[in-house]
């Protein structure tokens, strides 16, 4: 079966997405403990953070659907000159490994070269190996890594991975 995309822009979709968050952040940031990676997701994808996203116009929020089931989203920012940001990429662990984020790569580069811009990046978690190894796959390269802190005390590095085109 394959994915399909729905662009987020009523509020049962943002709803739907902060629900997802809460998920999909414990069950992927494994190196967390359950209270940290909900708290994560309620400080970086509430529903308040996530509709203020999306009408500032320069991100676009996508639910990703198997057949009815939202399985997963992701968001392209639009703001850096001559790129195109993944700021979020995020699929249920039930609905990794069957090309859907390969997808979303392509699905995004294919806009970004459309846009005129050559370069497309995201950010990961510097620990998350399967991350780092979905990068590479996607023929993303390592562009550097920064200690972010994502909640008071709580600090992440976060590698950049960029894919340039021209």
């Amino acid at each position: 079966m394959n994915a399909t995309y729905k662009q987020v822009t009523k509020n049962r979709a943002v709803q739907t997405v902060s629900d997802l968050a809460r998920q999909i952040f414990v069950q992927h940031y494994t190196k967390l403990t359950p209270r940290v990676a909900a708290a994560l997701a309620e400080a970086w994808q509430n529903e308040d953070l996530t509709d203020e996203e999306i009408h500032c116009g320069a991100v676009n929020y996508f639910l990703v659907y198997l057949g009815s089931e939202p399985v997963g989203y992701f968001a392209l920012d639009l703001r850096p000159a001559g790129a195109l940001c993944i700021s979020r990429l995020f699929l249920l662990e039930k609905a990794r490994g069957r090309g859907i984020g390969r997808g979303i790569v392509a699905y995004a580069q294919k806009l970004a070269e459309g846009d005129g811009r050559s370069r497309l990046y995201l950010k990961v978690w510097a620990k998350d190996l399967k991350a780092e190894g979905f990068c590479k796959r996607c023929r993303f390269r390592a562009a550097g890594t920064e200690a972010v802190e994502v909640l008071p005390g709580v600090t992440l590095d976060l590698t950049t991975w960029e894919k340039l085109w021209r």
